[in-house]
């Protein structure tokens, strides 16, 4: 099970909405959790519903666990949508004939509908091309999940939860997260947007590489200089989508590229 491609500033804001609900400020976040399901069925079986593990209560890699007993499948049973990517405007491509939960896990039974597209993504479960399902629920009970010794967030304890929807997805929306961060995190996203500029101050002899990023970032160093700690931990987590992406040609490229800009901030603030 993994999660929606949250960076650093999208999971504070998770936080924020997710105490405002509990708070009776706000309704409950939509959120969407991706699992490598365990397909079943083989190419000789068209037609027959086909089972899947939508969810279990292992712990993802943004540290969340969602609790098998605790979901509440009611909403989900009167509109057993099954989507393509958690996009609501477009017709579903199956529906579940059934699902229920088991020790750690919650499973389903799928229908494909008979168009076109929704058979060749069956065939693509079917063959094991594809594996990946998500579910979008909203959270009604919740836990921080902390370490007992030094009290560090680790992540969030869903405690109890309802299904929306479940979607047949190609790979975790966390894809798309590096842009969104981003987008949503304008300081940083125009930093990084200028590595490359860092990158031909590095090429000049090495007196002149800090005078050369300071004019070209001079605006915006007092900000990062101060998000230092936070910037690190951001831009780990960017690298590492960008070499899974392939963005970058060689292993370690990405980071070696993103922890020069860590050095020129700290020399900054230095």
């Amino acid at each position: 099970m993994t999660g929606t491609g949250l960076g650093l500033w999208e999971r504070e804001r998770l936080l924020e909405a997710l105490d405002a609900y509990q708070r009776g400020l706000s309704d409950a976040p939509l959120l969407h959790k991706w699992t490598e399901s365990q397909a079943g069925g083989s190419e000789n079986e068209d037609g027959l519903p086909m089972p899947f593990v939508i969810s279990t209560d292992e712990v993802d890699r943004h540290g969340d666990v969602i609790m098998a007993q605790g979901w509440r499948l009611d909403a989900y049973r009167n509109n057993p949508v099954f989507l393509w990517a958690h996009d609501y405007a477009r017709p579903v491509i199956g529906r579940a004939v059934e699902v229920w939960q088991e020790p750690h896990r919650l499973l389903a039974k799928m229908n494909f509908a008979p168009t076109e597209f929704a058979q060749e993504v069956a065939m693509l479960y079917r063959t094991g091309y594809q594996k990946g399902v998500s579910v979008g629920f909203k959270p009604l009970r919740y836990e921080e999940r902390r370490d007992e010794k030094t009290g560090a967030f680790l992540g969030i304890r869903f405690l109890e939860q309802e299904l929306l929807e479940t979607s047949a997805v190609p790979v975790p929306a966390n894809r798309n997260a590096l842009r969104r961060a981003l987008d949503q995190a304008p300081v940083v996203g125009e930093y990084l947007r200028l590595v490359d500029a860092i990158g031909n101050a590095a090429e000049a002899p090495s007196s002149n590489i800090n005078r050369a990023a300071v004019c070209v970032h001079e605006g915006i160093w007092p900000e990062l200089a101060a998000r230092v700690d936070d910037i690190s931990k951001l831009i780990g987590e960017l690298a590492q989508m960008l070499e899974e992406a392939d963005q970058f040609g060689e292993p370690g490229e990405a980071m070696g590229q993103l922890d020069q800009v860590l050095s020129l901030i700290r020399q900054a603030r230095a």
